[in-house]
C-alpha cells in the first residue's frame, strides 16, 4: 500500500497502540498497520484478534468491530454506530465505506476493488462479495440507503453492481456479472459474458433468486422465490419464473388514517403478546395506549389525540406512533419519540423498550429511522438457556 510506511519488524502492535491512544477500546491480539490519516470517534470498540490495514481509517462514534474480523483497504470508513460481527473478512483495494448504522453479520467475505454502502445497510451471515474475478479493475459495488440483504447471498462483482435505496432480499440471492466455461472457447465462436447489474430502488428479491449479467430491474418490482432474471424487468411488476417474466402489475394504494390506525392497533396487540413471551409486564391504559415500565406508547392521528398525552408525569419516555406526519410538532422535549409511520422517519432518542417496538414494526413492514441498527429485548425463555445462571425447572 503506497500511503503507509512500515518497518520490516512492524508486527501490528504499533497501530493497535495508536488506536488505543486515540480512544478506542482495543482487545487482545489486535494488529493494525495504518497510515497517517486516522480518525477514531467516541465509544469505539475493537474486539480481540482484529486485523486492520489502511492508509486512511475513519471509525465513527459507537462503531463496533467483532472478534477475528480482518479489514484491509487503502481507505476504510465505518460510519457511526456500525457493527461488524465476528469473522468478517474485507479485502477491498481502493475504498471500503459503510454508512451509519450498518450491520454486517458474521462470516461475511467482501473482495472487490471498491465497496460503498449507505445508511442502515444489512448483510446477512455467510454472504460474499466475490466468487471469482472480483479483484479486477472493474469490480465496484454501490449500495444505497436502507438496503437489507439476507444470509448466504452472493454478489459476483467482476463488473459494477448497483443496488438502489431500500432494495431487499431473502436468503440465497445470487447476482452475477461474469459467465465463462473452458468448453466454450472464444476461438470456437463463443463469448464470455461481462456485464454489470443494476437494481433500482424498492425492489424485493425473494428466496433463491438469481440475477444474470447485464440485467436491470426496475423500481418497486418484486421477484418471486426461485426466479431467474435473465433479461431486463420493468418497474412496478411482480415477476417470476425461469426465465423471469412479468406476471402482473403492482399498484400501491395509500391507506387512509382509519385503515392504518386499525392495522397499527392490531400490531400493538401482537407486540403485547411478544412482550408477554419475553417476560415484560405492560398495561393497556386505553385504546391505542400502552405503558411499559416508564415508557408510554400512544397511537395518534388527525382525529384521535388523548387529552393527557403530553401531560403524563409518571413516565420517562413518551412514544408517539404518528399516522399523520404533521403531528411532528407534538415532539416537545427530548423525552418524546415520534415514529412517523407513513414516511419512516424517526424523531428522538430511544430507550430499549422503544427499540424493541421499532424492531417489531420493522419486521411487520413499518420500519422507522435509519441512524441506529435494529435491536430488541431478549426473550426470557431463550435468555435463561443462553445464560444459564438460573436453574431450569
Amino acid at each position: 500500500m503506497t500511503g503507509a510506511q512500515h518497518s520490516p519488524a512492524d508486527d501490528g502492535t504499533r497501530g493497535a497502540k495508536l488506536l488505543a491512544a486515540a480512544g478506542a477500546e482495543v482487545g487482545a491480539g489486535v494488529r493494525a498497520w495504518l497510515g497517517a490519516d486516522v480518525h477514531v470517534g467516541n465509544d469505539v470498540r475493537i474486539e480481540d484478534d482484529v486485523t486492520l490495514v489502511a492508509d486512511q481509517l475513519h471509525l465513527g462514534d459507537g462503531a463496533r468491530i467483532g472478534t477475528a474480523t480482518d479489514i484491509r483497504s487503502a481507505r476504510v470508513e465505518i460510519g457511526d454506530r456500525c457493527e461488524l460481527l465476528p469473522s468478517v473478512s474485507v479485502l477491498v483495494a481502493d475504498s471500503f465505506v459503510l454508512g451509519a448504522a450498518s450491520r454486517i453479520e458474521g462470516r461475511v467475505s467482501i473482495v472487490c476493488r471498491s465497496f460503498r454502502a449507505g445508511k442502515l445497510f444489512y448483510f446477512g451471515h455467510n454472504s460474499s462479495v466475490g466468487y471469482g474475478g472480483t479483484t479486477a479493475s472493474s469490480a465496484h459495488v454501490r449500495i444505497g440507503d436502507r438496503v437489507a440483504l439476507g444470509p448466504h447471498n452472493i454478489l459476483n462483482a467482476n463488473l459494477p453492481i448497483e443496488l438502489g435505496d431500500q432494495v431487499g432480499s431473502g436468503c440465497y440471492l445470487s447476482v452475477w456479472t461474469h459467465g465463462f466455461h473452458f468448453g466454450h472457447r472464444l476461438s470456437d465462436g463463443f463469448q464470455a459474458t461481462f456485464e454489470g447489474v443494476r437494481i433500482e430502488p424498492n425492489v424485493w428479491l425473494g428466496f433463491h433468486v438469481s440475477v444474470l449479467p447485464g440485467v436491470t430491474i426496475g423500481a418497486n418490482t418484486i421477484l418471486a422465490a426461485g426466479a431467474v432474471a435473465a433479461r431486463d424487468l420493468p418497474a412496478d411488476v411482480l415477476a417470476g419464473g425461469v426465465p423471469a417474466r412479468p406476471l402482473r402489475p403492482i399498484v400501491a394504494r395509500r391507506l387512509d388514517d382509519r385503515e392504518l390506525r386499525e392495522l397499527v392497533m392490531d400490531l400493538l396487540d401482537s407486540w403485547c403478546a411478544e412482550l408477554t413471551w419475553k417476560g415484560v409486564e405492560y398495561d393497556r391504559t386505553g385504546p391505542g395506549e400502552i405503558s411499559v415500565g416508564t415508557t408510554r406508547v400512544l397511537v395518534r392521528d388527525s382525529e384521535y389525540e388523548p387529552s393527557d398525552a403530553l401531560g403524563a408525569k409518571d413516565f420517562d419516555e413518551l412514544v408517539l406512533l404518528s399516522l399523520d406526519d404533521r403531528l411532528e410538532a407534538s415532539r416537545t422535549d427530548e423525552a418524546t419519540v415520534v415514529f412517523q409511520l407513513r414516511t419512516g422517519h424517526l424523531l428522538g432518542s430511544l430507550s430499549l423498550i422503544a427499540h424493541d417496538l421499532r424492531d417489531f414494526l420493522r419486521r411487520h413492514a413499518l420500519p422507522c429511522g435509519d441512524e441506529e441498527t435494529f435491536r430488541g429485548l431478549p426473550s426470557a425463555p431463550f435468555a435463561r438457556l443462553i445464560n444459564p445462571g438460573t436453574a431450569i425447572g
